[in-house]
């Protein structure tokens, strides 16, 4: 079952050459429904349910337009029902595969959408972003200078009671996700934790193929009264200088909206979500 599924979803996004294992990763595979659909003894379409979440839905593409996808659909959403939630939900924020619906990158607009039409409604959205790190030019950016007096390293363990003060600033929900074996980049102003961001080399992601090294930057942020003084920019430029010359091939950029801020590094958006759901 498991080549079927990942064949499939190979066929239908062939933008995302994700390695095999990577996929079952992210995925959490061994926690998931798997519902397949079969044309001719071959699988021809397949949804996969966490919990109130639609992780993946994909048909063949010679399979379209037959109502596989929409048959689908109704078995996930009769199947999340009978498990006693009150809402479908496409894709799930703590998803390592899909967060949202995805949507073509061009698209800007809450144009209609398979799902739009069949109930679901979207409050929000985000973009991923990546960069061949091959072509970064780390001393050709042109960025702001930072001021006299900054200075980027990762956060010792000593530091880390004002690395949570410096996170709880900028925002609270994001606590959580700063623990003592967390690698933490940070920017310092005269010896004061600016800028802060999370480095992870080799991650599991989806743009990681085989034989590829993706550090992955998230969590980046200024503490207010730091920002607009090209801090944060410069931190993330550093990370990616270092991930570099660690033998990273790519960089990816998780959950974000700053298209333009990060486009100045070099960075492109390559998926676009919509946080769609739907009530049963």
């Amino acid at each position: 079952m498991k080549n079927t599924i990942y064949g499939l979803f190979s066929k239908c996004f062939p933008q995302l050459p994700i390695g095999r294992d990577s996929f079952f990763r992210l995925l959490d595979a061994d926690k998931c429904s798997v519902i397949p659909y079969y044309e001719d003894g071959a699988i021809a379409g397949c949804s996969v349910v966490s919990g109130d979440c639609i992780r993946l839905l994909c048909v063949a593409p010679g399979s379209r337009g037959k109502g596989i996808g929409s048959g689908l659909l109704r078995d996930s959403e009769r199947l999340i029902a009978e498990n006693g939630f009150k809402r479908a939900v496409l894709g799930g924020r703590d998803s390592g595969l899909f967060i949202g619906e995805t949507v073509p990158v061009e698209q800007t607009e809450n144009a209609g959408s398979f799902f739009s039409r069949r109930g679901y409604v979207s409050d929000d959205g985000c973009i991923e972003m990546k960069m061949p790190l091959e072509d970064f030019d780390f001393e050709g950016l042109d960025i702001p200078i930072c001021p006299d007096g900054t200075s980027f390293g990762y956060i010792e363990k000593e530091e880390h009671g004002s690395l949570l003060r410096a996170v709880e600033a900028v925002d609270a929900d994001w606590v959580q996700y700063f623990t003592y074996g967390s690698p933490i980049f940070a920017a310092k102003l005269n010896g004061n934790i600016a800028a802060f961001c999370m480095i992870d080399e080799n991650a599991d992601t989806v743009i990681s193929r085989d034989g590829s090294n993706v550090v992955s930057i998230g969590c980046v942020g200024t503490v207010p009264e730091m920002r607009k003084k090209g801090i944060g920019l410069a931190m993330v430029a550093e990370a990616a200088h270092i991930a570099k010359n660690d033998g990273c091939t790519d960089a990816f950029i998780h959950y974000t909206y700053l298209d333009k801020w990060y486009g100045r590094l070099g960075f492109k958006t390559f998926l676009r979500y919509r946080f769609s759901e739907k009530k049963l």
